[in-house]
């Protein structure tokens, strides 16, 4: 029986051995204070943020654009032209005919089609002046097309003073065109 005793005293001590492996040795202070939540990292907040300030950003600009359409009037068809003959005027300062020639044709052709109401933009000068020939503001603005044709197909080289002349009329013919039509005065009778 001893051997027995002996056996079984050296099983219970590898098993205990091998199960104090796998077993935490328990520390000296085994009660310790409950822990705090742990702070989880809000990546999103950062990237959120600039979304948010993006968007606002966005808003405002569209609302500070908003307004000021809405506060300016739109220009008059003569104010546009007016404008685009100070451009032409300034092009006829530097000597620049060709570019002078472009901006005087288009605005006194859209003048003019304004006034007879008929696209007269892809008609030549040949063919304007035959159409229009009895209106003397017409008559101005083809002998001014013309002039405009020169710069701008056969290469003229204008000099600076003609052309900003030519500007001048082109204003007054311009300003014509757009003025209300007058009525028609009737005939004056005279009783004695």
């Amino acid at each position: 029986m001893n051997r027995n005793v002996a056996s079984l005293l050296a099983f219970a001590a590898v098993t205990g051995a091998t199960i104090g492996a796998f077993a935490a040795p328990a520390p000296a202070d085994d009660i310790r204070d409950i822990r705090g939540p742990i702070a989880i990292p809000l990546w999103w907040v950062l990237p959120l943020a600039v979304a948010l300030a993006a968007l606002v950003t966005a808003g405002l600009v569209f609302l500070v654009r908003f307004w000021r359409a809405r506060r300016a009037r739109a220009l008059t068809a003569l104010e546009r032209a007016l404008a685009a003959l100070a451009v032409a005027e300034a092009h006829a300062r530097e000597g620049r005919a060709q570019e002078w020639a472009n901006i005087v044709a288009d605005t006194t052709r859209g003048a003019l089609a304004v006034r007879i109401g008929v696209e007269v933009l892809p008609q030549t000068t040949a063919e304007l002046a035959r159409s229009c020939a009895n209106d003397a503001d017409a008559a101005r603005v083809v002998a001014l097309l013309e002039t405009c044709d020169l710069a701008r197909f056969a290469k003229a080289n204008l000099d600076a003073s003609a052309l900003l002349a030519s500007t001048s009329v082109a204003r007054d013919v311009t300003e014509r065109l757009f003025a209300p039509p007058q009525p028609p005065t009737p005939p004056s009778t005279v009783t004695s």
